[in-house]
């Protein structure tokens, strides 16, 4: 097989090839960093902006710090959802409040028209007392048995005469 310089292709020397590497690491760049104060980037290396002349400063966060945030938010959130709780037990007691109402609305409804009603049917007398009718009960009927008993012939009574019942009278003494 035929090399590369045989191919009329001229590779570039090895120093000539740009790298990465040889292009970020430079030695003497200052970092870039962002100013509290005025929001710019910057690459000064002093420890004031150059534009605003404020500090870089870095803000540390001590694990007090970190505690004390983090119970706010659980105070705060604990706080919110006992407001929520209360405010969904109000609501609901409104919307029974609301419910029982109508169902009481109704029932009177229903009551004045079955009073109506009822006071048609008698002939419209007001105030007239509803007496219940007693519901028939059940009674077991009578079966025909096969055997008749023979009922007893009809005799001749003699009857007494008539006879005087004994009154007093007046003047008239009974031994």
């Amino acid at each position: 097989m035929p090399a590369p310089a045989d191919w009329g292709v001229k590779r570039p020397e090895r120093a000539e090839v740009p790298t990465l590497m040889t292009m970020e690491g430079s030695v003497g760049a200052p970092p870039q960093r962002v100013c509290p104060n005025c929001a710019r980037i910057s690459w000064a290396t002093g420890p004031q902006c150059p534009y605003c002349t404020g500090r870089f400063r870095r803000v540390y966060v001590t694990p007090q710090m970190l505690f004390a945030t983090a119970a706010a938010v659980v105070v705060l959130v604990a706080l919110m959802l006992l407001l929520a709780a209360n405010q969904l037990n109000n609501e609901l007691d409104d919307r029974v409040d609301d419910v029982n109402q109508q169902l009481d609305a109704n029932f009177d409804q229903i009551r004045k028209d079955v009073q109506t009603q009822v006071q048609q049917a008698q002939g419209g007398a007001a105030g007239a007392v509803i007496t219940p009718t007693p519901t028939p009960f059940d009674t077991a009927t009578p079966i025909p048995t096969a055997t008749t008993t023979p009922s007893p012939a009809p005799t001749e009574t003699t009857t007494p005469a008539a006879t005087a019942a004994p009154t007093d009278t007046p003047g008239e003494t009974r031994p």
